[in-house]
């Protein structure tokens, strides 16, 4: 314990160790060297504990070489005499009755207490503590701090919550001064964009057993509710999709912070949180995204001199090589034939030397007309027509919006070449 009246946590979420983006290993590299870096972290400022709430791995079947630089890192976490507390979430869960999870291997070899509320083999909750020889439990105690922690369960966590609360409340709680709860799940008040998540009401019963709710799944930081939070969700470590690139002003997508927590709780009662969060003690690979208007170039070569003028106004970032989006929006007022998206990704190889370099059209054709004043993205443009086809077939209560932005999700996907494997999950996810 750092001090005697105060437990101190670093808490993170959605690793995603194994995530090859765009097909590249060397992205796979760099989820792992966010990791590390979050490791080394932890090592220097030597918390009481560690928090992983979901998603340290990207797949359930994940390679021996990942398990490998979990299990490492792990490692090191409990050669320093820092324990590390994990849910699992819907990237590395099984859903079959009898199934387990990497996070159950690592938590039976002592590397981390996987908490869960539903052991495999049984239909109802177990509130039971975490053993290493379960390999699981609904709760473990660290010092004077009762942590508890739910698996993602997607649709279904609204209606469990109830029951994961009297189970804590019958529980003998003598010495407990904090409750920290941990789970796998949107926020729809912090991420509206998300699907199958639940809202802070139903949330509000783990008020009474939790003094911090420490929540992963959606790539980006949130604390709710405003003014007063007790919800905090970090954001991934790394870039899971382009959109999760922090820069790129008036781009969607862009500010959305990501990293870590690093959270002091003054035991007195009640209980005090204070939580910094902390972006730049983590390794990223560089994301540019650049954006340019097509409007006032009347002809294909006038582009490229624009597109070459909007380069060599960006310094290339130190460091890695990065990843690079250019992003062209507007109205041509030449033939979309003559647009030669070879020769403008051969401009931004030219100066960046990027590890990957995309080309993204929101253009209109010559001569179209109608445009509002304020043009909506495509993607804005096509999230209206997937809301109005997906509104009709709805349940009174659910939201379009999310499952339109599901649906894209899931479109990206499929562009960005993702393994069938995670098109599947997210398919999973929209359906639970």
């Amino acid at each position: 314990m750092t001090q005697a009246a105060r437990f101190r946590f670093v808490h993170v979420a959605d690793v995603h160790l194994g995530y090859r983006q765009y097909g590249l290993e060397e992205r796979a590299d760099d989820f792992t060297r966010a990791f590390e870096s979050v490791v080394r972290y932890c090592r220097d400022v030597r918390p009481d504990a560690v928090i992983l709430a979901g998603d340290l791995f990207d797949s359930k079947t994940t390679e021996p070489k990942f398990y490998a630089a979990a299990d490492g890192g792990l490692a090191q976490l409990g050669a320093a005499g820092i324990p590390v507390v994990a849910v699992e979430g819907n990237h590395e869960r099984w859903y079959r009755r009898d199934a387990r999870s990497w996070l159950w291997q690592l938590s039976r070899h002592g590397r981390l207490r996987l908490l869960q509320q539903f052991d495999p083999p049984r239909e109802g909750i177990r509130w039971t503590p975490w053993t290493a020889e379960r390999g699981a439990g609904a709760y473990t105690d660290i010092g004077p701090v009762r942590m508890f922690g739910v698996e993602y369960l997607g649709a279904r966590l609204r209606s469990v919550l109830p029951e994961v609360v009297g189970a804590a409340q019958a529980t003998p709680s003598a010495g407990v001064a904090a409750g920290i709860g941990v789970l796998h799940t949107a926020v729809a008040e912090g991420a509206p964009f998300a699907p199958g998540g639940v809202t802070i009401e139903d949330l509000q019963p783990l008020r009474a057993i939790a003094d911090y709710l420490a929540l992963g799944h959606v790539h980006q930081r949130y604390e709710l509710p405003a003014g007063d939070p007790w919800i905090f969700n970090p954001g991934s470590l790394e870039a899971h999709t382009i959109l999760e690139a922090v820069d790129g002003d008036g781009l969607e997508g862009a500010g959305r912070a990501r990293g870590l927590f690093d959270v002091t709780v003054d035991l007195a009662r009640p209980a005090r949180v204070r939580a910094r969060f902390v972006d730049d003690a983590i390794a990223r690979r560089p994301f540019l995204r650049l954006w340019l208007g097509v409007d006032a170039a009347p002809s294909f070569e006038s582009l490229v001199a624009n597109v070459q003028s909007r380069l060599q106004a960006v310094e290339p970032p130190a460091g890695r090589p990065p990843v690079v989006e250019l992003l062209l929006r507007g109205r041509l007022h030449f033939e979309r034939a003559q647009l030669d998206a070879a020769r403008l990704l051969g401009l931004v190889e030219e100066r960046f030397r990027p590890l990957h370099a995309r080309l993204t059209l929101e253009l209109r054709a010559p001569g179209e007309v109608g445009a509002p004043q304020r043009r909506a993205s495509r993607s804005e443009l096509e999230r209206e027509v997937l809301r109005g086809l997906i509104d009709p077939a709805l349940a009174p209560g659910e939201r379009a919006d999310a499952w339109a932005r599901a649906a894209q999700e899931l479109k990206q996907a499929a562009l960005e070449g993702r393994p069938v494997e995670e098109q599947a999950r997210l398919v999973e996810a929209t359906l639970d």
